[in-house]
């Protein structure tokens, strides 16, 4: 038997908005019906349930979504606490608070049979009202908490879908951005390379033709076609510098194979012969923990050429560089680190290390585009770098190369 009888809330208004359903069990209607009328107040959202027996209550409990049970303990067939038994060992159930409604004495042991079988309070006959409507009172008031959590975090779970879904494509559209711009700064600095070639074999010519003509005023003249001639080679180095940026950007499609650090800083070594002599530079290599790994070639020959030329060029006037160069193993990555004794680099200055054409030491010649190329190509690799660095001593970079060692 089943009797519904709904009013609007008494409770507070912002835990208002959600129907409260509060099932009352009992084998004597009349008990049912003097019990609603105890806790019915006038703006209540609250529908009472009846239930006159144990069966009953189990069906309405699993049809139902229920925010109390008041539950009598002494029914015929079967007693409250096997109904509540049953209905702590179903899933959908387990968690209905229930509140024996008794008229045992309170000191005897089925109270302790009634907290084992899953009771959370009992309610002891005769029933004094205040104590009553204050109880179930609590429990409604948890039971609307519950459902303002649950829809606040149904709400933040939305949300959060929705941020990931626009952070998702705003990194598909800053990708394209990136994309574009790549191949703008490789198609620009490859188109100009020609003008560049025929300013410069124009400027040659023209050097030609004074020296033939103005025999004599070749010497005031050679000044400023040097001048020429290193602008325009700068201008050549910057579009070379431009079309390696553009390029790392799909280093990772580079073949790749199993290559020996010691090789590739052989090759390097041979390349900055010049530089290594003029700054009797001191090269320390153990590779005896990670001697080869399976990379790009050309990629990692850019890394080491870059590390190892830098570290001699940023080399400090009171010593001569001394460099270290080593590789370990570190979960799923071989590392390659490069320590030197130069310059240093201030911490609120490291993060500009990898920015594009920032170059923090003016004494020393390039674009400044070098170790972006250098972190383009281990990022887009799945790698990353570590710097660690102080003034006046020396700086060590930790390049983690995402490989199979």
């Amino acid at each position: 038997m089943i009797i519904n009888h709904s009013t609007k809330p008494a409770l507070p208004q912002e835990l208002s908005v959600h129907p409260v359903k509060i099932l009352l069990v009992d084998d004597r209607p009349e008990n049912l019906i003097s019990l609603e009328s105890l806790l019915t107040q006038e703006g209540d959202n609250i529908t009472y349930l009846f239930a006159s027996s144990g069966d009953e209550a189990l069906k309405i409990a699993l049809r139902e979504e229920l925010a109390l049970i008041l539950l009598d303990v002494q029914m015929p067939d079967m007693n409250g606490y096997e109904v509540a038994r049953y209905l702590r060992n179903i899933s959908k159930t387990r968690d209905i608070p229930i509140i024996f409604v008794t008229a045992i004495d309170e000191q005897s042991s089925h109270v302790e049979e009634g907290f084992e079988a899953g009771a959370v309070d009992f309610l002891f006959k005769p029933l004094h009202p205040y104590i009553t409507k204050a109880k179930v009172s609590s429990f409604v008031r948890y039971y609307l908490q519950k459902k303002e959590l649950k829809e606040a975090n149904k709400l933040a779970l939305e949300l959060n879908n929705e941020l990931e879904k626009r952070v998702k494509e705003r990194t598909k559209e800053l990708t394209r951005i990136n994309k574009d711009l790549d191949n703008f700064i490789y198609t620009a600095s490859h188109d100009l390379k020609a003008p560049i070639n025929n300013i410069e074999g124009l400027v040659a010519a023209l050097q030609e033709t004074l020296q033939e003509k103005f025999i004599n005023g070749s010497e005031e003249v050679a000044p400023i076609m040097e001048m020429i001639h290193d602008a325009v080679s700068r201008f050549k180095t910057t579009l070379s510098d431009l079309t390696e940026v553009a390029k790392a950007q799909y280093t990772e499609a580079e073949a790749k194979d199993r290559i020996y650090f010691q090789e590739i800083l052989e090759d390097v070594k041979i390349n900055i012969q010049g530089l290594i002599e003029e700054s009797e530079a001191e090269i320390t290599v153990d590779f005896s923990k990670a001697p080869e790994l399976v990379y790009s070639r050309k990629n990692l020959r850019s890394i080491m050429y870059n590390l190892v030329s830098n570290a001699i060029k940023y080399r400090s006037p009171e010593r001569k560089p001394e460099i270290t160069i080593t590789s370990f193993a570190v979960d799923s990555f071989v590392v390659l680190s490069v320590r030197d004794n130069g310059l240093g680099i201030r911490e609120e200055d490291q993060a500009k290390v990898f920015g594009m054409f920032k170059r923090l030491h003016d004494h020393i010649e390039g674009t400044g585009v070098g170790m972006a190329i250098v972190k383009r190509m281990v990022e887009n690799g799945d790698g990353r770098i570590e710097l660690e660095s102080e003034v006046g001593k020396g700086s060590v970079f930790d390049i983690y190369l995402k490989c199979k060692a």
